[in-house]
């Protein structure tokens, strides 16, 4: 969280988003945010690839952070230019940890012949500093930590749990009440069904403690 704060650093939505004056939301029409959520300085979030970007509640996107839709070829003729962002060799993660190193992705436009798919990040959602996502879609309930590559047509389900510095390869699926971390990001374990509402209610808070720094205020009163 940045160390000075104040109301004016942020604009403040009808629907109580917080979105830092010096993030980038490019293509802003296809940015859709539901409510208080917060948006850091320095994000960078692409809704110019010609592809929406939905954000759900109380989602807390730190400093540094790019999120792109993941961008495909829109025909499979190996004659015809587009090769996929982050494309490469890298095989999906398997139950048994097996999976090649993937390369770092690329955040470029889509070509003539690519096609930028609809990204989803759910509800109640950390995405830590200086991460690059690169998703099909995130779910609600997930905690992505610091110095994240969440790379290209990877699929992240509700209430997870990504270490800091993780590498999500190409085309990994990450199961839903997981804990990744590495690089290739590997499965180390698995999460207690109570893990989902101490996520949520981690958003929640952090919401909270931004309007008291930022507003003075208390969260739960008048139009919160």
């Amino acid at each position: 969280m940045p160390s000075s704060q104040s109301e004016s650093d942020y604009i403040r939505t009808t629907t109580q988003n917080f979105i830092s004056r010096s993030a980038n939301l490019l293509g802003a029409s296809n940015v859709r945010i539901k409510g208080k959520s917060i948006v850091q300085p320095n994000v960078t979030i692409h809704g110019d690839y010609g592809a929406s970007v939905h954000i759900g509640r109380y989602c807390y996107i730190d400093e540094g952070v790019v999120i792109a839709p993941t961008v495909v070829p829109i025909s499979s003729d190996p004659m015809l230019p587009g090769d996929n962002i982050g494309s490469g060799s890298s095989s999906t993660q398997a139950d048994d940890g097996q999976s090649s190193s993937p390369s770092s992705p690329t955040t470029t436009p889509p070509s003539s012949n690519q096609k930028a798919i609809h990204l989803q990040i759910g509800s109640y959602t950390h995405i830590g500093s200086n991460t690059q996502v690169q998703s099909l879609s995130i779910g609600s309930s997930v905690h992505i930590g610091s110095n994240c590559i969440i790379s290209p047509r990877s699929k992240i389900y509700d209430c997870c749990i990504i270490e800091d510095n993780t590498v999500i390869p190409p085309d990994m699926i990450v199961p839903p009440f997981s804990r990744v971390r590495g690089s290739p990001g590997r499965i180390v374990g698995s999460l207690p069904e109570c893990c989902g509402g101490e996520l949520l209610e981690g958003c929640v808070d952090d919401f909270a403690v931004f309007v008291r720094r930022v507003l003075g205020k208390d969260a739960g009163n008048g139009c919160w």
